[in-house]
């Protein structure tokens, strides 16, 4: 009796609920590759990468300019009081109170000890390492977007199984409560249909929600004011690679993974991106070396100055220096320096070492999950097939009063699963090839299908 009184005005709740399904065929449908362009065209983030990698060759190309020579022009006005005087002869000339000099220095370094060479290759490498970072910024971008249009198909695939469930739950208890209005069952027995239609009314309730919350987020991911309903993709285009993934042994697994460790190797962004920040900490450890070293700085100017009488009057005189130059102190300062320099070097080996481990771990999980999940995909289209047969056998045994109430809501809870997890195994075999693509720096499904072939 108490659960008969908590669920008459729970049940009176939901339906009120359930009526305000969302309306799927209102919302703008998009395509997955229509998805990853608005991502890639309206993605602040990207566009951030872009403006990092315009800075980088801004940087490099100071760089260079730090081999070419200088050329300075230089003035300068000198005012004296009081005025200089000097003697000449037995006469003594009162100079002016001021002077105005003008200087051009022509300076060209012609050694340095590496530091500008290697600050030129710093410079470079960065450029590079921007370069791998936008295009890793592109494909991360895109499996984020494809995670996105996926988790979407999943929950709508969920929110129609829990529609389909709340319609075949809501068919058994009306056949239920015939079956009480004529002795055929007890009310305990009537009273489990009617939980099992509220729960029903509860799941389908959730579902709409997670699907309205995916559906915002993937709106506000692109940056769009409305709704976006992502289309469904074509597994059936699927079935001839899903078929060879279903043959593979345990050996031939390990071969693929092989072939894709191998893949990875070449084409992985975060690969290139831990050599090229190897590369510039060597690079730093050397200029740190360089401290040691002696400059050498060879130096023109051509100075115009007035003799001090007649104003505006200049004389050119000419200077050629060549400046060598040997730093002494502060020597533990520059020790010091060597020896983080050093340190850095030997910390990012370890570091890409322990990221480069952890990159063949992704490729191996993310090629073991795909064949798994490609296995799973047939193994789950059976499964479902035979509990569908089988609650419609047993829902017709029911309907005979051949078969206990109990039994016929166990066989519906068997083929909620079984919905469940064909759904479950769609999304998996999508999702890890997402991220495998992701680590092979690959958009088009078909090119991850001939590399591994």
């Amino acid at each position: 009796m108490k659960i008969y009184k908590f669920l008459i005005p729970f049940l009176l709740i939901c339906p009120i609920l359930v009526a305000q399904n969302i309306d799927l065929g209102s919302i703008r449908s998009i395509s997955l590759e229509e998805a990853r362009q608005k991502a890639l065209a309206q993605n602040s983030s990207y566009k951030a990468q872009e403006s990092s990698l315009e800075a980088a060759r801004w940087s490099k190309t100071a760089a260079q300019s730090s081999f070419l020579p200088s050329l300075n022009l230089g003035a300068s006005y000198l005012w004296m009081d009081p005025a200089t005087t000097i003697q000449s002869g037995s006469q003594s000339i009162k100079l002016n109170n001021d002077f105005r000099t003008i200087s051009l220095t022509l300076s060209q370094p012609l050694y340095t000890g590496g530091k500008l060479w290697q600050a030129y290759k710093i410079a470079r490498s960065n450029e590079d390492i921007q370069k791998l970072s936008l295009e890793s910024k592109r494909y991360s971008l895109i499996s984020e977007v494809e995670s996105k249009y996926l988790a979407i198909l999943r929950l709508k695939s969920l929110y129609e199984i829990s529609q389909q469930e709340l319609s075949t739950a809501s068919d058994n208890l009306e056949i239920a409560l015939l079956k009480m209005q004529t002795g055929l069952i007890a009310r305990a027995e009537y009273l489990r249909f009617q939980a099992n239609v509220a729960n029903k009314e509860v799941a389908l309730l959730a579902a709409q929600t997670s699907l309205q919350l995916a559906l915002q987020d993937f709106a506000n991911y692109l940056n769009e004011p409305d709704l976006l309903l992502p289309r469904e993709l074509d597994i059936e285009a699927e079935e001839v690679l899903i078929q060879k993934l279903r043959l593979l042994d345990l050996d031939q697994t390990q071969a693929l993974i092989g072939k894709a460790l191998v893949q990875t190797q070449d084409r992985n962004l975060n690969l290139k991106v831990l050599s090229k920040t190897q590369d510039l900490s060597e690079r730093a450890y050397k200029i740190a070396k360089a401290a040691f070293l002696p400059t050498l700085i060879l130096s023109g100017s051509r100075n115009y100055e007035e003799n001090g009488i007649d104003r505006y009057d200049f004389s050119a005189s000419n200077q050629i220096m060549l400046n060598a130059s040997l730093p002494i102190l502060p020597f533990l300062g520059n020790y010091a320096n060597l020896k983080k320099a050093k340190s850095d070097v030997q910390r990012t080996r370890l570091e890409a070492r322990s990221v480069s481990d952890g990159i063949r771990l992704g490729t191996q999980s993310a090629v073991t999950n795909w064949v798994n999940a490609a296995k799973q995909i047939k193994s789950s289209e059976l499964a479902l097939e035979y509990s569908l047969e089988m609650y419609q056998q047993m829902k017709e045994r029911y309907n005979q009063n051949l078969l206990s109430s109990i039994e016929l809501l166990d066989a519906e809870l068997m083929l909620s699963a079984a919905r469940l997890n064909a759904t479950n195994a769609r999304h998996a075999y999508f999702q890890s090839r997402t991220a495998l693509m992701q680590i092979l720096a690959l958009e088009d499904p078909r090119t991850l299908e001939s590399i591994l072939n």
